[in-house]
């Protein structure tokens, strides 16, 4: 019975780590001005804080710059840096973002293409968004790009 139980636990480790790791990409793609954040007047369009912390009163603005929501703005803040227009585009990007979620999902021992099915499911499903059509997109802007400049 305690085996059970912890076996347990940890199949509900595994899915509590999968969906903290999709909530982290899908908030990395999210743009500044659709953050929470942005919303309330707390950061820019480029993510710099206009208002400081703790002079905020609402439950709703303290939530959307939590430690979580802090570190993605910092990070994201950091992916602007990137001098590469090329990397800084792939790594924004929801396919990539995909990518790195099969990666992490089987690191924790998950099936990672399961995830991805049951994202990509919701996605079309939820969202009408199809994943796989955005990740070709991506390659024939890259091809396009690529064939721009060798020119």
């Amino acid at each position: 019975m305690i085996n059970e139980a912890n076996a347990n636990m940890g199949e509900l480790n595994k899915v509590i780590n999968a969906f903290t790791v999709y909530k982290f990409i899908r908030m990395i793609v999210t743009p500044f001005r659709r953050m929470p954040a942005y919303k309330y007047g707390i950061i820019d369009d480029k993510g710099n804080f206009i208002r400081k912390i703790d002079t905020l009163t609402k439950s709703k603005e303290i939530e959307s710059v939590d430690p979580f929501n802090r570190l993605i703005i910092n990070i994201k803040k950091i992916i602007a840096m990137v001098p590469d227009p090329t990397l800084k585009a792939r790594l924004t990007t929801l396919p990539t973002a995909m990518l790195l979620l099969k990666d992490e999902a089987e690191k924790i021992g998950a099936d990672g293409e399961y995830v991805l099915n049951e994202i990509k499911k919701h996605m079309i499903e939820e969202r009408n968004v199809d994943i796989d059509q955005l990740a070709l997109d991506a390659s024939f802007e890259l091809l396009s790009e690529e064939n721009d400049h060798g020119r």
